[in-house]
């Protein structure tokens, strides 16, 4: 004896009844007029700009260390180099909800050079950024810890927490990738 496959049928039957109930749904007639306005309602008390809410730092000096692993014969192989910045404002709760950027200038700051991180170049160096809290770590395959020549600071380093409130996602008037448009908007001094 064989068997029958009830499945198919009820497949078949169940599509059926959704495409008939899906075409029978339609909007019938006009559009009906439009209702009176209601009373101006009271003005609410002038909010925050954002702008003030941005927390960041000073040019800091910043030394990395070796990443150093020990291989056989007893030799030690340096594979990197890490920094830990302190960020006091960086709590628990802010991290899921703000964006922290950090900056190299990587000339003085008579004449600063400086670029947004993470940073590639194009010789192959890298510095990568993570936050945690009350930190900030940076890696590197290079050692670009602040230096001092003839009384001038190279390669110090700045960090920003910027609050992820709807105004800053809605319409971003700075971009956060671009150190003189940052120091524009915020009113920075170096």
């Amino acid at each position: 004896m064989k068997r029958r496959n009830l499945i198919s049928p009820l497949a078949l039957l169940s599509g059926l009844f959704l495409v008939m109930f899906m075409i029978s749904c339609g909007k019938d007639g006009a559009v009906g007029p439009a209702g009176a306005n209601g009373p101006k309602g009271d003005t609410g008390p002038k909010g925050d700009s954002g702008v003030g809410t941005v927390f960041y730092s000073g040019w800091l000096d910043v030394p990395f260390k070796p990443d150093t692993i020990h291989l056989a014969g007893g030799r030690i192989d340096t594979i990197g180099y890490y920094a830990t910045i302190d960020a006091p404002k960086l709590t628990k709760e802010l991290l899921s909800s703000v964006d922290v950027k950090v900056y190299i200038n990587s000339n003085d700051i008579s004449d600063p050079v400086i670029y947004s991180l993470p940073y590639t170049a194009q010789s192959g160096l890298r510095i990568d950024v993570s936050a945690y809290t009350q930190k900030i770590e940076l890696y590197a395959n290079a050692d670009v810890g602040t230096r001092s020549t003839n009384g001038k600071k190279y390669q110090q380093y700045r960090y920003m927490i910027i609050p992820g409130n709807a105004q800053a996602r809605s319409a971003a008037p700075v971009n956060w990738s671009n150190y003189a448009a940052v120091k524009a908007y915020l009113g920075l001094k170096d």
